[in-house]
């Protein structure tokens, strides 16, 4: 297709699956993620990665942290951090794109399953409010940006097989799977799959959406 495509968080289990898909089919990559010593909530990151770049097509957030354990053990630092990592990467990776965003651009963010039901102790207050912040600021943006015919939607998902469901033992990965009534962890491929579908023109009337992709485990 050789569209520009802003991909943020593309060392992730996701982010690399998303890379796959959209290198796969020939478009081109501009990619920020903590594993190069970018940051992306600061601003002058996305500077330097689009420096140049007259224009995207896709914007894609899959940045992201989990946090864990109760109110109670959730220190300032620690919300301040899941909420850098989740929620402000979203709100500076659009910011930053948006002057570049041209008719039928498409933006995806990503919320989680922990944004629709109030997730547990497993990833920890902050990443819920994070993740149910982010739908909210998709939907802002939908309809801000729909004059300009950009389409901005979001993707909820459930326990996906990342390297980010590896710091849960085999027993807390068995109690999430007996929530999900189809039974099976979903595959990085089948979200980018659906990021690459919500960024095409099968897609082009859906905006200010969320996605859940989670066997069942929430049904909206």
């Amino acid at each position: 297709m050789n569209r520009n495509v802003l991909l943020v968080g593309s060392s992730g289990g996701i982010g690399k699956a998303c890379a796959a898909w959209f290198g796969s089919r020939g478009d081109t990559l501009f990619t920020l993620d903590r594993e190069r010593g970018q940051d992306a909530a600061n601003p002058d990151d996305y500077k330097k990665v689009l420096a140049g770049v007259t224009h995207l097509d896709v914007v894609v957030n899959a940045a992201g942290s989990v946090g864990v354990g109760g109110i109670e053990d959730c220190t300032v630092a620690e919300w301040r951090r899941v909420l850098d990592d989740n929620l402000t990467s979203a709100f500076v990776a659009c910011q930053a794109a948006f002057s570049l965003l041209r008719r039928d651009s498409c933006v995806v963010l990503f919320s989680s399953v922990n944004g629709r039901h109030g997730g547990n102790r497993l990833s920890g207050p902050a990443y819920a409010a994070a993740k149910a912040a982010i739908i909210g600021l998709a939907k802002h943006l939908a309809k801000d940006l729909a004059p300009r015919g950009v389409r901005v939607n979001a993707i909820a998902p459930g326990p996906v097989a990342t390297p980010m469901l590896d710091r849960l033992s085999s027993e807390e990965i068995e109690k999430l799977r007996a929530t999900m009534p189809l039974g099976n962890i979903v595959a990085a491929s089948e979200i980018a799959g659906t990021v690459g579908w919500l960024c095409s023109p099968d897609a082009r009337s859906i905006t200010g959406m969320v996605v859940d992709i989670n066997g069942g485990m929430w049904m909206a």
